[in-house]
């Protein structure tokens, strides 16, 4: 029994799919108008859901790199390369001695690292680098510690770490990045070679591996030139805004955590009852705070495909309006010949699932193409489109096509046949 009605069913889907193609196919121009607003509307959330994917990623990659137990204390709570809010302008930086003070007073602190940050864009000058006949700007020059690069847990191409001797004798020495390294000597290793910044010749100790690449296609950290902090203190001295890497214990990032609000307080000589005028931050803080971003953007971008979609949805409705006044006299035949009301209904249905669908297809299909094109620009962009915002897609736009194809199917299964048949 039940195999039976199955096979009815099936035959009945598939006689009115075929009815369903062959009465898109009669009318392609206004089958393609109808569905450019679903197409739009599906093309939006899947790019949009691709770019914030890929973006998220990057800046998952970006800190996780710089260590998943390490907290960043910093003065301000934005960007450390971005302009401070209003609120925190006048903030005062950290200074770099405050690291060995907050590994002494925290108990599961187990190091501190330094990097301070150079300008290397002034009002009064533009820092470039220059080794032979190369010469880039397309650099950031900052002060590390030498344990810093320990603590970040970043892989040496060739050469080795600052040394305390070289902190403490503000040596004329710097650790390349792998771009700025490629773009000064070449495919040739940089240890041992010197090279001009700002004026001032250095000596390259330490060349660091490539980093992971970005949603943007190069990690930031691949261009910066490190110099000792008391070096770079000594050569810069608008250098101010600095960033201090704690490192946990194993297991006790949450106390080392509070133990460094604690320093820092005491460091910055903050009252009893004061806030803090610092900030600290762990990785997954960060990636919490951009998926808060991220999910709002998305919302958004769904409120303005939803527009989209109901313009696809009129349209559909227009036309299976217009197909149902079209094949009035078809739909009276189909009646007084024995089809039933529902079997109608269904075909009508199905024929704006399939229109809907079709715009679907066609909006992942061009949403794809638009990430491939975009990652030939930029080679980290996520050109295939993740597959729940696929599969979202196709259903939204069949679900629009069922919504917008029920009052025409409904009007067609209620037409009386005597009537369909005399109607011309």
């Amino acid at each position: 029994m039940m195999r039976a009605v199955r096979h009815t069913l099936d035959h009945e889907l598939r006689q009115a799919g075929t009815l369903a193609v062959d009465a898109i196919r009669a009318q392609p121009a206004r089958s393609v108008l109808a569905i450019i607003g679903v197409v739009i509307g599906i093309v939006t959330v899947v790019l949009v859901s691709s770019t914030l994917v890929g973006l998220r990623n990057s800046v998952a990659l970006l800190f996780r790199e710089l260590g998943t137990d390490n907290i960043f204390a910093f003065h301000v709570s934005g960007e450390p390369y971005a302009a401070p809010s209003s609120q925190e302008a006048n903030r005062r930086p950290l200074e770099p001695a405050f690291a060995g003070r907050i590994a002494e007073l925290g108990p599961s602190i187990r190091d501190v690292g330094v990097e301070l940050i150079v300008p290397v864009v002034t009002s009064t000058r533009a820092i470039t680098a220059r080794a032979g006949g190369n010469e880039s700007d397309a650099l950031l020059v900052e002060g590390i510690s030498p344990n810093f690069y320990d603590i970040v847990g970043a892989e040496f191409a060739a050469g080795r770490p600052f040394t305390d001797y070289e902190e403490r004798a503000r040596a004329s020495v710097a650790i390349l990045g792998a771009s700025i390294a490629r773009a000064l000597f070449g495919p040739e290793s940089s240890v041992g070679r010197s090279f001009l910044l700002g004026g001032d010749r250095y000596f390259v100790v330490g060349e660091l591996a490539p980093r992971r690449g970005t949603f943007f296609g190069e990690n930031r950290n691949d261009t910066v030139i490190a110099l000792p902090v008391a070096t770079a203190r000594q050569k810069f001295t608008d250098a101010e805004n600095t960033i201090l890497y704690i490192r946990a214990q194993p297991g006790k990032r949450e106390e080392a955590r509070l133990e460094a609000a604690m320093a820092l307080r005491v460091l910055r000589r903050l009252p009893p009852g004061a806030p803090d005028d610092f900030s600290l931050s762990t990785a997954d803080q960060i990636i919490a705070q951009f998926d808060r971003i991220g999910f709002q953007i998305f919302i958004a971008t769904v409120a303005l495909a939803a527009v989209s979609l109901l313009i696809g949805g009129i349209g559909i409705a227009n036309v299976m309006i217009i197909s149902v006044t079209e094949r009035t006299r078809e739909i009276g035949v189909r009646l007084a010949i024995g089809a039933r009301r529902s079997e109608v209904r269904r075909q009508f249905l199905l024929e704006a699932a399939l229109l809907s669908g079709a715009g679907g297809l066609a909006g992942v299909l061009l949403a794809s193409s638009l990430g491939a094109l975009a990652a030939l620009v930029a080679p980290a962009f996520p050109a295939t489109p993740p597959i729940w915002a696929v599969v979202s897609g196709l259903v939204t736009s069949v679900g629009v096509g069922v919504v917008a194809g029920y009052i025409p199917a409904r009007r067609a299964a209620a037409l009386d046949p005597v009537e369909a048949l005399r109607y011309e």
